[in-house]
């Protein structure tokens, strides 16, 4: 498997994803999980910053703890580097909307197991190997804040495209009907957009933005600068 994968990838554009200071067991199940999406994986240590300056990668794999927001900080202001996706690994009791303003693209848990790890690489091997075309939904981590008639109740975005996006809360929570979405976009102002409830599944809920809402623009726009549309 492995030799086939190295084969093609030499024959085209081979996306690079870098684990930063990953134990063994997380940084082998997740070259083999990126290795089903023809995408390779790159072992950094502590010269993360340094080699964000010295080569592309279209990904990154690191913890999100305290030692995270320097990394992250290098790699959102890295000229070549700063669109990349960046995958975090939580622990359960983590609070991930702290690392809103980053722009984190997908969660793992801590536990890295091999399905779920699976799932996430194909979400988002789209982006990896730039198949723009293809896709529609921007995995992305941000808090949001959703008023409803039932009341005001804060949740952390999942995936973010120009017509909604689905948001995760703590506890599975009702909200059915026209609601309003508060939540600022990585490098953008405040965005505040009316919306309604259209499918929920578990403690998920996607919402359907306002046609006519200008606050969709500024998703637009944001979508088509994290896509190099500009």
């Amino acid at each position: 498997m492995g030799s086939l994968v190295t084969q093609r990838l030499s024959h085209k554009f081979a996306p690079k994803v870098a684990l930063f200071q990953l134990d063994e067991a997380i940084s082998d199940t997740l070259t083999r999980v990126f290795a089903q999406c023809g995408i390779q994986t790159v072992a950094v240590a502590q010269d993360f910053p340094h080699r964000l300056a010295q080569e592309q990668f279209q990904g990154c794999v690191l913890r999100l703890d305290d030692d995270a927001t320097a990394v992250l900080d290098s790699v959102r202001s890295s000229r070549s580097n700063h669109r990349m996706i960046v995958y975090g690994i939580v622990s359960k009791d983590l609070d991930v909307r702290r690392f809103s303003k980053y722009g984190i693209n997908a969660i793992l848990d801590s536990t890295v197991d091999r399905s779920a790890a699976l799932h996430v690489a194909r979400s988002t091997c789209a982006l990896l190997l730039h198949e723009l075309r293809r896709y529609v939904r921007i995995p992305l981590v941000v808090e949001v804040m959703v008023e409803s008639g039932s009341g005001k109740i804060s949740g952390a975005s999942r995936e973010i495209s120009g017509g909604g996006m689905s948001i995760a809360f703590a506890q599975p929570s009702r909200i059915e009907g026209k609601a309003r979405l508060d939540f600022s976009l990585p490098d953008k102002p405040p965005v505040s957009i009316a919306a309604a409830a259209c499918w929920q599944k578990g403690s998920q809920i996607g919402f359907q933005f306002q046609d006519s809402d200008p606050g969709r623009q500024t998703v637009k726009a944001w979508i088509n600068s994290f896509l190099g549309l500009e």
